[in-house]
């Protein structure tokens, strides 16, 4: 998730700088904690004979929660370092929650989905520190654009799935086009990737506060969350 550029004024609040670093060390944090509530939701279910109602309520629930914490976060991001330990752990459960659900209909997509991310998180930092790729302000209003209307779908989706149990047409049923979506929202998930490691570029150079090295490593969090269940959806339909 790309985290707007807020002003110098309202980041520049006190003494020490955020560094590239810090925000390492912070996305560490938080994707641990992630990864660790995740897979022990994962074998909490599995041991304890968790229904799949139950598993699908707790994983879209935290789902909604850490949403609609990320968006108070955004409005807000000097309570970022408050929420951001929060925010990880029901992202870790939904992700528990969503791995458990794929795993049992494909049982090695979850992994697979966990490598193509990484990998494809490392190809876009190497993209991006080499310079191949520039974060310009077009770049950023075409992506920005394309976020907005992959939003808006799953919206759709989502009030169709739970008003009357059916999918958008051809987008989340399987096929070729379903699988020509899910590459298209992969690759938007990459790109915001670049504009996280240019907002962490930006807030070094004018020097904000290093409280907010959690707002940027929230964002990292949320893109890379995105993409792995984008990959599972995709890896899925390739089952198919």
């Amino acid at each position: 998730m790309a985290n707007p550029i807020v002003s110098r004024a309202e980041l520049a609040i006190g003494g020490t700088p955020m560094t590239v670093k810090g925000v390492i060390q912070k996305t560490s944090l938080l994707l641990g904690l992630s990864a660790l509530t995740g897979v022990g939701f994962f074998f909490y279910a599995l041991m304890a004979g968790l229904s799949q109602g139950f598993i699908t309520m707790a994983a879209f629930g935290s789902m909604f929660a850490a949403f609609g914490l990320a968006m108070f976060i955004t409005f807000k991001p000097h309570k970022a370092k408050t929420f951001a330990v929060p925010y990880a752990l029901l992202e870790g459960i939904f992700l528990g929650g969503i791995s458990l659900f794929f795993m049992r209909m494909y049982p090695s997509v979850p992994v697979t989905a966990m490598c193509a991310t990484f990998v494809t998180a490392a190809v876009m930092l190497g993209l991006y520190r080499s310079g191949l790729v520039k974060v310009t302000a077009k770049f950023r209003s075409i992506v920005t654009s394309a976020l907005i209307a992959i939003m808006l779908v799953y919206v759709a989706q989502w009030i169709l799935s739970l008003a009357f149990g059916s999918s958008l047409p051809f987008l989340f049923e399987g096929g070729m086009i379903s699988i020509g979506f899910s590459l298209f929202v992969i690759l938007i998930a990459s790109f915001t990737l670049l504009m996280d490691f240019d907002n962490i570029d930006r807030g070094v150079a004018a020097g904000v506060s290093e409280d907010y090295e959690w707002l940027f490593s929230i964002g990292i969090l949320a893109t890379l969350v995105w993409m792995y269940i984008e990959f599972m959806r995709l890896l899925s339909y390739l089952q198919d």
